[in-house]
């Protein structure tokens, strides 16, 4: 199965200058090109503008106040004379708003703009799988549609377009099954275009086919071009990943039929009969809760220990981002690791044994110096049953992605490690939200990207744990993405900012993952947002006063969580004369020298703020409606990541193999 990415939440830059010399005499000065056409989000619009000289230029929606209502580029580097680029109205994953604005662009020389139209957004295709069943010859395609239309199919075969099918699709989830029996061979992509009842398409979306998805084996020719691979199925992992040394080799990979479906709990298989340690499991996924009692939800949720430690600590603390007192007495405590004097020992692994045996089977991995452990008992026999969630990558010894595990491990290499006590650092992977919190409260907030798993890098999932930041990587490249500020937390995992490209004179280009922020990116890496907060915090400022051993703990998004509406007295800021967006403070720097005026969540649906947008810089509260979609992902009884669930239920069926 291959998870792709749809073209709605992407800027696609076609930076085209021309030669000067095409350039009118009269265009000495920056100056943007009227569009005339209405802008609808989601459908690439082409943008143009001209500039005297090469250097970094901003394009930006501004409303009659000069507040920015979307960012189209930031940062980009503008050759002298003409240049174009295409824009499909979002930023940061939110679609501009509709109406009448200022495309205004930002150069060293000033600001110049003209007027622009935004519409109601486009029709589009997103959350795009396809998988191949190669006995039926058949391609099944699940997709999300906006709305009600008509749905084209086409082919591209040798680099032309053919129509191959189209019919009226629903609204909401829909599955189109190809008949690739009759297809040709040469076929490259599979392509899919969404039309609305006046006719207006979609971005056209592609589906990448090779000749494997045919049956066959073979090296592609002129007959049979394969598709070149999409950038953000083919970024690489991080380094560290292929570099980590384990503490045994990882065992070879065998091919095994996938697994029959079981019955389920919360999403998860049901397995029954599970030794681990000395404790027979008979359910070792966790029940779903009886009532909607958020605080079941801990760390530790769904071990067989539960309630066996009742002291406040990582495991025990309920996932609760408002109870600072608890947050913050949890981040001063100490850690216990496994400890190593060996050099770069927060690259190596330990594996976790099913019994206080080093020959025994191993249920997981931790990483040393960085990861904590959660010691449940010492034994006489020089081992301790410990729990934690398995920080396997891809060439760890025991491939456990992510699954809060118990077993045991050597006494002797137990170490416990006084945080930093100057700040700390909350991640969670519900909200997709950097929680900084320091001298006893939650300082600020920021958006960051926690890793994406697909069916072929399941290890692409975050690990969930506590952990300690150890070494100061610097910057690293990651395919044709750098990474700047690295800094190391699990083994192959790092705190870093947001990538960027290194276009050719040596500028840095945000545009190709910053709007990602806010969601699931990256290869198990934490992406930080590099705009600065109303407190002036962002991974810059985390790089400049990082301290060794700072803590950092990581929440999982459990199947059964539920982000809670946020009080209807909390405090909101909006700009009143004409500002489009809501804000967490009263001053922001999206719209620096501006100072906001006050009201209240309860009155966000009422007028006049009903038709503010959520600032993507101060990471205001979300609308209802934002938390209700994502709560309704994340119901009892679902399935938010089938994926790393079906990878999981390889790793139970080895166990009791």
């Amino acid at each position: 199965m291959r998870k792709l990415w749809s073209l709605l939440l992407c800027v696609c830059l076609l930076a085209a200058a021309l030669p000067a010399s095409q350039v009118m005499a009269e265009e000495n000065l920056p100056a943007v090109e009227p569009v005339t056409e209405t802008i609808r989000p989601g459908k690439a619009t082409l943008l143009a503008f001209t500039v005297p000289e090469s250097g970094p230029v901003s394009l930006r929606m501004v409303d009659g106040a000069g507040e920015t209502v979307s960012t189209v580029v930031e940062g980009y580097w503008a050759s002298a004379g003409r240049n174009e680029l295409m824009w499909n109205g979002t930023y940061e994953s939110v679609f501009a708003p509709a109406g009448t604005w200022q495309l205004e662009l930002s150069t060293g020389e000033g600001a110049v703009s003209t007027t622009v139209t935004v519409g109601q957004a486009a029709p589009y295709l997103t959350n795009l799988m396809s998988s191949v069943e190669l006995s039926a010859q058949t391609m099944t395609v699940t997709f999300y549609a906006s709305v009600d239309g008509l749905l084209s199919v086409g082919a591209v075969v040798n680099g032309a377009w053919t129509p191959l099918d189209s019919r009226s699709i629903s609204a909401g989830e829909n599955i189109y099954i190809w008949d690739m029996s009759a297809a040709n061979p040469a076929t490259s992509a599979l392509t899919l275009t969404l039309s609305d009842a006046a006719g207006f398409p979609s971005n056209e979306e592609h589906i990448a086919v090779s000749p494997e998805d045919f049956g066959w084996i073979a090296e592609p020719t002129e007959a049979q071009p394969t598709a070149a691979p999409e950038e953000t199925a083919t970024e690489e992992p991080e380094p560290e990943q292929t570099e980590a040394p384990t503490e045994e080799p990882a065992e070879e990979a065998t091919a095994e039929p996938d697994p029959e479906p079981e019955e389920t709990i919360a999403g998860l298989p049901v397995l029954e009969d599970l030794v681990v340690g000395e404790l027979i499991i008979e359910e070792v996924m966790m029940d779903e809760p009886e009532s909607d009692d958020q605080s079941v939800f801990t760390p530790s949720y769904g071990s067989p220990y539960t309630g066996q430690d009742t002291s406040l600590n990582y495991w025990t603390l309920p996932m609760d981002i408002t109870n600072e007192e608890a947050v913050w007495e949890v981040l001063m405590q100490p850690i216990t690791i496994l400890y190593s004097s060996r050099d770069k020992a927060d690259r190596t692994q330990v594996v976790i044994r099913k019994e206080p045996d080093e020959s025994s089977q191993g249920l997981g991995v931790v990483t040393r110096i960085n990861q904590g452990v959660h010691v449940l008992e010492t034994l006489d026999n020089g081992w301790s049953l410990i729990e934690c969630y398995s920080a396997s990558f891809h060439d760890s010894a025991v491939k456990a992605w992510n699954i809060l595990v118990q077993g045991y491990v050597k006494t002797e290499e137990l170490r416990t490690v006084e945080p930093q006590t100057e700040y700390g650092i909350v991640i969670d992977k519900l909200t997709q939200r950097l929680y900084l919190f320091k001298e006893g409260h939650l300082y600020s907030t920021l958006m960051v990207s926690t890793g994406l798993a697909n069916a072929d890098q399941p290890y692409n999932e975050t690990r969930s744990g506590e952990f300690l930041l150890t070494s100061a990587v610097g910057a690293f490249a990651s395919g044709n993405l750098t990474c700047a500020m690295a800094i190391r937390f699990d083994s192959g995992d790092l705190l870093h900012e947001v990538p960027h490209k290194v276009n050719a004179d040596g500028s840095k280009n945000y545009s190709y993952a910053e709007p990602q922020l806010g969601s699931r990116a990256s290869h198990g890496c934490i992406r930080v947002q590099r705009r600065r907060t109303p407190e002036g915090i962002n991974m810059t400022w985390l790089w400049n006063n990082r301290v060794k051993n700072t803590k950092v703990i990581i929440w999982e998004d459990w199947q059964g969580r539920q982000i809670p509406y946020p009080d209807n007295d909390l405090t909101l800021y909006y700009n009143p004369a004409g500002g489009s967006m809501y804000h967490s403070k009263a001053t922001c720097y999206s719209a620096e020298g501006k100072t906001f005026s006050s009201f209240t969540y309860g009155e966000l649906e009422l007028s006049p703020y009903d038709t503010l947008n959520r600032c993507t810089y101060c990471a205001p509260a979300m609308r209802r409606s934002e938390i209700d979609a994502i709560n309704a992902n994340y119901l009892p009884g679902g399935d938010h990541d089938p994926i790393l669930t079906q990878a999981r239920q390889k790793y139970y069926d080895s166990l009791e193999n």
